[in-house]
């Protein structure tokens, strides 16, 4: 056996503690957020470009935005633990909301004017009127999507149309509801201290918990747990679909469990090739698909969650280090989910999608792509240059922080003391 083969093989049997593993900024999450949002680009192609969906024995963009919650979960987590509960949540805020805000701002007052004229020849009824930009403006301000549409903008003009009858100008956006449900969900595990090193195995009984119910249902479809209804509607959130919560929070909790753990949790080459090649196995028997009725009939798709979760984190630790940069300062993946949707479907409108799938998916990822970008620097960054500030109110004592393993806690590896990493503030996208 030659020494490169050799060395190989041994590296691939060693195994180190994501503790280890992990280096502050020299990591792969920004590039796989990235790819991530390129991948529900690329699944809304089909579906808004074409009317059908893009693959039929995996959902690429479910299995996009699982990617994410695991991201997000980890990082998130990790934030939490190194902040008080209200510095926590107002990085959050900084986070999510001025971007979400001009994206809005953008699809109703610059996007849907343009095509109500195309459409009607004046802007009357566009602004006040049942469903028109001011309740669409609104009703969606705070993160959950509790309107789709935008009067009869898109009635009848795109393949999505046609293949399932919606008027959505940006159905992106639902997820963020489910995002930030699982960031408020941890400020109250931070407050009630079950992130300390004492009580974390609160979250992983949670996660098998969840892995039970998911496993569950699947076996028992005609007895399935938690599967059929909402839960709210809750406040600026709106109703959240329990199969969703589900699906996406076994991966956010899977996440935050790996960063309360990482002390422990083995990364290992030889594991972290299996768990992709089964999650690749299990996607081509068709057995990988995303929440809904699947989820409880004919898939049993827990155990290629974790798999998943954990392919996750170990690209994110033995991704070349070329792709560490990515992200690392210039972080464009929130930018891409938010605003495709909305250019995909104008696109569409007005014939792109006669380029076929790959030139209609490479010129809506271009132009969604520019838009991140100036989302980036007009917006998400300036916004998160504020994330050391805070009202006097709000602003923590000095020692001994909540939500932390107490006042000596450790820094990540790679980083100094009490400094807060980048990654940290990009959120799952979903």
């Amino acid at each position: 056996m030659s020494p490169l083969l050799k060395a190989a093989v041994r590296r691939a049997l060693v195994s180190q503690p994501l503790a280890s593993a992990y280096h502050g900024r020299a990591n792969g999450f920004g590039a796989l957020r990235l790819v991530f949002a390129l991948a529900v680009v690329l699944s809304h192609t089909a579906a808004l470009g074409f009317g059908r969906p893009l693959l039929h024995r995996v959902d690429l963009g479910a299995l996009a935005v699982a990617g994410f919650f695991t991201i997000s979960g980890f990082l998130v987590v990790g934030s939490a633990r190194r902040n008080s509960v209200p510095r926590f949540l107002w990085h959050r805020a900084l986070r999510i909301w001025p971007g979400l805000w001009v994206c809005l701002l953008f699809t109703g007052l610059v996007v849907a004017p343009l095509l109500y004229l195309d459409r009607h020849g004046t802007l009357d009824g566009l602004w006040r009127s049942p469903g028109g930009v001011l309740d669409y403006l609104r009703l969606n301000w705070w993160g959950g999507l509790r309107q789709f549409g935008i009067a009869d903008l898109l009635r009848g003009d795109t393949p999505y149309w046609h293949w399932q009858g919606g008027n959505t100008i940006n159905g992106s956006l639902w997820t963020l509801a489910y995002e930030i449900y699982c960031y408020l969900a941890v400020a109250v595990l931070a407050a009630l201290t079950v992130l300390r090193r004492q009580l974390r195995w609160v979250t992983l009984l949670a996660v098998v918990a969840v892995f039970g119910v998911l496993c569950w249902n699947h076996l028992q479809p005609g007895a399935a747990l938690w599967t059929s209804g909402a839960v709210g509607p809750l406040p600026m959130l709106g109703a959240l679909q329990k199969t969703y919560l589900l699906w996406f929070g076994f991966m956010f909790l899977a996440g935050g469990a790996a960063e309360l753990y990482r002390d422990r949790l083995p990364m290992n080459d030889l594991l972290g090739v299996l768990a992709l090649g089964t999650v690749g196995w299990l996607a081509v028997r068709g057995d990988f698909v995303g929440p809904g009725v699947y989820a409880v009939d004919g898939s049993f798709f827990a155990p290629a969650l974790l798999a998943y979760a954990y392919a996750v984190l170990w690209l994110a630790v033995r991704l070349p280090r070329v792709l560490h940069r990515v992200g690392r300062d210039n972080d464009y993946s929130y930018g891409v989910y938010i605003y495709s949707f909305v250019v995909q479907q104008v696109l569409a409108k007005f014939g792109l999608p006669a380029l076929g799938v790959a030139g209609f998916f490479l010129v809506s990822a271009v132009l969604s792509l520019g838009l991140a970008m100036l989302s980036w620097h007009l917006v998400e960054k300036p916004a998160l240059r504020g994330k050391d500030w805070a009202p006097p109110a709000l602003r923590e004592p000095p020692d001994d922080r909540p939500g932390q393993d107490g006042p000596d806690a450790p820094a990540l590896p790679g980083r100094a003391a009490g400094a807060e990493p980048d990654p940290a503030a990009a959120p799952a996208a979903g």
